[in-house]
């Protein structure tokens, strides 16, 4: 007979899980006011606007109760990244609109608050998935995982980013 009490090995889902953790809190932070830049907004407009999006993180510590009444952890991961696709979608598709700034900040808007949210059901599906000894073992892990979506949200998302506006010779879109 087949055991069915097989236990996922956390392999399978820390460095994914802590990579969806670090992209999306890169592309608000950093990869927003690059593009931002490059699209001819002011400093001052830039520093204004994309200062607010670090809110959802400010506030999470009064988010979070809620997080853990409502639905499980699990549930909350999947809604958030469902919700964190659709903000990315989101950008992509308003950046040709002639109010791309304001659109797209909603969805920069829409993507902190989706990442946050996501950044606790991750911390606590780590902290229910792994005992006290596997939660030491791995916390070197996801910090790892997390760097590394640090370094391809401002080295190698820009780097694309770069290369294809170049190769575009900017070319506008047209609706």
């Amino acid at each position: 007979m087949k055991n069915t009490n097989k236990e996922t090995s956390p392999w399978a889902w820390i460095p994914s899980l802590y990579l969806a953790e670090g992209l999306p809190y890169v592309a608000v932070m950093t990869i927003s006011v690059i593009m931002y830049k490059r699209m001819g907004i002011s400093n001052t407009d830039i520093a204004l606007y994309t200062s607010w999006l670090y809110l959802p993180w400010v506030i999470k510590p009064f988010w979070s109760p809620f997080i853990d009444i409502l639905k499980t952890k699990r549930w909350w991961i999947v809604l958030m990244q469902l919700f964190i696709g659709a903000g990315f979608a989101g950008i992509a598709f308003t950046i040709p609109l002639p109010f791309f700034f304001q659109a797209s900040l909603a969805f920069f808007w829409l993507l902190a608050f989706s990442s946050a949210t996501h950044d606790i059901a991750a911390d606590g599906f780590y902290m229910l998935g792994l005992d006290t000894n596997r939660q030491a073992m791995f916390v070197g892990i996801r910090s790892t995982f997390y760097r590394i979506a640090t370094i391809v949200g401002q080295g190698a998302l820009v780097m694309l980013a770069g290369f294809i506006e170049t190769s575009t010779d900017n070319i506008p879109f047209a609706w």
